[in-house]
């Protein structure tokens, strides 16, 4: 097996076009082979030939260290390597370096679309990988299937040296976050936040600024993150999503995300940066 580097650059690519050496990951059920847990088994094509393992598929997923990286997916059945296990992809966060987790990112978000996208919503019938895109086409001429991505927004509202945090009910124990939610058809992020935030706690925001963005691969997320003001209102949890929300002093916060895992910590921790500095 060899390994990736902290520092290897990938490289997004649909086609390879390339005679370059071949190297392999490895995923089932959303899970991705490893070693130790968080050392990601990376396999020389000599490896994966003789491994003995079973595969459903392989997708050519771009270029790392000038090889040709490719992710294939076990069947139910197979055996894996000897020393390597199956790790959820949530397990990884923070404990392998931000570049290889988006090359594990990209691995299972495009599995998850391939095995998800095989027939034809329109006609039915068994659809084909286009040989040029990274899409799915049919006969029917349907037009191309590409892989999709989900936008939401996550929003970190302030008032003075106050932040806004809320429990989600599928949250553990007295853990609290930013606030989030889907972009709605026809919406701009802007209009989402607005809608969202006054949806789950029924307050206004003012002074939206864009802050930065992350993969949340859980399946297929593209999370927006968001600094806001709060402008009126009484915090009022929706009872659905949300179960608890309130105003934390910055130094005086609960449980909340790391940054080194999601961008709901880091938008914290830029507050917090921002007002030990000021």
């Amino acid at each position: 097996m060899i390994s990736f580097h902290p520092s290897s650059e990938f490289k997004p690519e649909n086609q390879n076009s390339s005679d370059l050496e071949r190297i392999y990951l490895v995923l089932r059920d959303g899970k991705i082979l490893t070693v130790n847990g968080s050392n990601i088994a990376v396999l020389t094509k000599e490896e994966y030939t003789w491994s003995g393992m079973e595969s459903l598929q392989e997708l050519f997923i771009g270029y790392v260290e000038n090889k040709a990286c490719y992710v294939i997916e076990l069947t139910n059945t197979s055996p894996c390597l000897e020393n390597t296990q199956l790790s959820p992809l949530q397990s990884l966060l923070g404990a392998v370096p931000d570049n290889i987790f988006t090359i594990c990112s990209r691995s299972l978000q495009l599995i998850d679309w391939f095995k998800h996208h095989q027939f034809c919503g329109r006609c039915g019938n068994k659809m084909n990988m286009h040989e040029t895109e990274r899409a799915m086409s049919c006969s029917c001429n349907a037009g191309l299937n590409y892989p999709k991505i989900s936008p939401c927004v996550i929003v970190l509202v302030t008032k003075k040296n106050d932040l806004l945090l809320a429990h989600n009910k599928n949250f553990p124990g007295k853990f609290y976050s930013t606030l989030a939610g889907f972009i709605e058809p026809g919406e701009t992020a802007e209009d989402a936040i607005h809608r969202e935030i006054e949806e789950e706690v029924s307050i206004k925001v003012k002074n939206i600024k864009y802050y930065g963005s992350q993969s949340w691969p859980f399946p297929s997320q593209l999370m927006l993150g968001y600094h806001a003001e709060y402008e009126s209102g009484e915090i009022l949890p929706d009872g659905e999503e949300i179960d608890e929300a309130d105003w934390f002093n910055y130094l005086q916060l609960p449980a909340v995300p790391s940054g080194k895992i999601s961008i709901s910590g880091r938008l914290i921790e830029h507050f917090l940066d921002i007002k030990k500095n000021n």
